[in-house]
């Protein structure tokens, strides 16, 4: 049972924790995921395609740390656990496609020496793996249901769990009080053979995996009690797998190295950064990919996975320009209840999406999308943390934001039906920089092979032109400082070359833009004339990614 929940989303700026370490450290403690040679379909439910499989991995971890690490089995409480989570990457974006599985509590060190030669005396394993051991669970073991435990009874900060009250000492169907909370386990062998084929291992729809064209990867994570923060990155790994519909189940071939750390840093494109919650609360990741701009527009791809940290996550705030636009935001998590996603508010300063009952919970990935016309700079993200507990109530991780808006929108054209065209900037950078030959500045939505004329100005101001046009500059009406003329193609695209030249002196300024296309069919404007919307085009190397 998790505490609590209390939703959080500022930090207190210059709190730090103030315990020199975590609480319960055991200094010397290093316990090494080495191998996770494959991934196993062993149970499914349904008929293909609609089906839902339970799958298992085995895996191998090796001591190599400087003490022995306790490893004694349920309902004993000091012992690692294993985690797991199957994701895939599909157009541009890496998502869980796992639901949050039941953890592999381990029993029954084995003293193998698959990293190095174990110094514990041959059968002189079982309650502790010996220095330089192995250890390895297969399929089998690791989706057997005996040993399977719901992930939030492990506080993952401190790798500690109570037996007390726990899903063994329940049995599933919960035994009567007081033998379901005394301690003692009821869960028994009949028990856990009698759930269904997919039960609490890693469940996967057939939906999930028969989709052409993507990437998949399984990932493991062990956590240990006292393990020091600094020597858990090589704790859980990841490795790609190709499944395919082989008639009667799911093959699921490995292929390539198993790489240590977060299966995020398999996405290709993206930057990974984290933080933890000083020596407090554990680390959470935070992937981000930015494509674009097409039509003015980047891509922002986030995704956040929370290795070990308890509290949870249940706030995710991304910085914006005020005057910066969002588009078709989005969210993803792990089960398919409509009633759960994140809600999503976009503010002037900040995209925020929250949660009040589904917070990001350790070893789970969530997905969050949008599309902005601000580019993507370096920045920080803030993580709030859900549940009341020690430490900071939020996390900055770095990542890339959407706070380089050098092409203002200043507001709508106006057309003789449908959505008005559009104005944006091109180039590579799509942005006025001093020098830049190949700026320019093109307009979707028109008619095809209309003419078009481009009007640029220095003065700021706008002027309501009847019909529902405004012109978004000062000055006359129709009167600007530059003119361009161009003819939109058989997309109803028109592009102009507006090369930025090598003048210091540019550096600062800016140029209100507006294009009018002629409609032989008729325009809202003076009977025959489209206007675009405006755009400011802010000049210069050096000017701050918010206006």
């Amino acid at each position: 049972m998790k505490r609590l929940q209390l939703l959080t989303l500022v930090a207190l700026p210059g709190l730090a924790s103030v315990g020199a370490s975590q609480a319960n450290e055991i200094p010397g403690l290093d316990v090494q995921m080495a191998s996770m040679p494959k991934v196993e379909a062993l149970g499914r439910e349904g008929s293909f395609p609609f089906g839902n499989n339970g799958f298992a991995l085995t895996v191998t971890v090796c001591n190599k740390g400087t003490v022995k690490v306790t490893w004694l089995a349920p309902m004993q409480e000091d012992h690692p656990f294993i985690a797991f989570l199957v994701a895939r990457e599909l157009d541009g974006r890496m998502e869980q496609i796992s639901d949050r599985s039941y953890v592999k509590h381990a029993f029954n060190a084995q003293t193998s020496s698959f990293c190095d030669t174990c110094q514990e005396p041959p059968g002189g394993g079982g309650s502790v793996l010996g220095l330089g051991c192995s250890d390895t669970y297969s399929t089998t073991t690791n989706g057997d249901h005996y040993w399977l435990g719901p992930p939030d009874e492990i506080d993952p900060w401190l790798g500690e769990w109570s037996k007390f009250c726990s899903h063994f000492d329940m049995g599933e169907p919960a035994v009567a009080p007081p033998a379901d909370c005394d301690g003692l386990r009821s869960l028994t062998f009949a028990m856990a053979q009698a759930l269904n084929p997919v039960g609490h291992r890693i469940n996967v729809s057939d939906q999930e995996l028969d989709v052409s064209g993507a990437t998949f990867y399984y990932q493991s994570q062990y956590v240990v009690r006292g393990e020091p923060e600094a020597d858990r990155e090589n704790n859980w790994g990841s490795r790609r797998f190709a499944p395919f519909w082989n008639g009667f189940e799911w093959s699921t071939p490995s292929s390539g190295p198993m790489i240590q750390g977060s299966v995020l840093n398999r996405w290709v494109g993206a930057t990974v950064s984290s933080a933890k919650n000083g020596n407090d609360d554990g680390r959470v990741y935070v992937g981000v990919k930015v494509t674009g701009p097409v039509e003015g527009k980047y891509r922002y791809e986030y995704a956040v996975h929370n290795r070990d940290n308890d509290r949870g996550v249940g706030s995710f705030a991304i910085p914006i320009c005020d005057g910066a636009r969002i588009f078709d935001a989005g969210f993803h998590d792990v089960d398919d209840d409509p009633g759960n996603d994140w809600s999503v508010s976009v503010g002037p300063t900040a995209v925020t999406y929250s949660t009040a009952d589904n917070p990001l919970r350790w070893n789970t990935l969530y997905n969050f999308w949008f599309d902005s016309d601000a580019a993507p700079v370096a920045g920080s993200v803030d993580l709030g943390q859900h549940d009341p507990g020690p430490g900071l109530s939020s996390l900055a991780v770095s990542a890339q934001v959407p706070e380089g808006l050098y092409n203002e929108y200043l507001g709508p054209g106006c057309a003789a039906s449908g959505s008005p065209p559009t104005l944006y900037a091109t180039g590579n950078p799509a942005r006025a920089t001093i020098g830049n030959s190949t700026f320019g500045l093109g307009s979707s939505g028109n008619v095809p092979g209309q003419p078009h004329v481009l009007v640029a100005s220095a003065l700021d101001g706008s002027l309501s032109l009847g019909g529902g046009c405004t012109q978004w500059f000062g000055g006359p009406p129709g009167v600007g400082a530059f003119v361009a003329t161009t003819t939109s193609d058989g997309s109803g695209v028109a592009t102009y070359a507006t090369p930025v030249p090598s003048q210091p002196s540019l550096e600062g300024t800016h140029l209100n833009v507006q294009c009018a296309g002629v409609n032989f069919a008729g325009g809202p404007l003076a009977g025959f004339l489209e206007l675009t919307d405006g755009l400011r085009v802010r000049i210069g190397d050096a000017i701050p990614g918010c206006p």
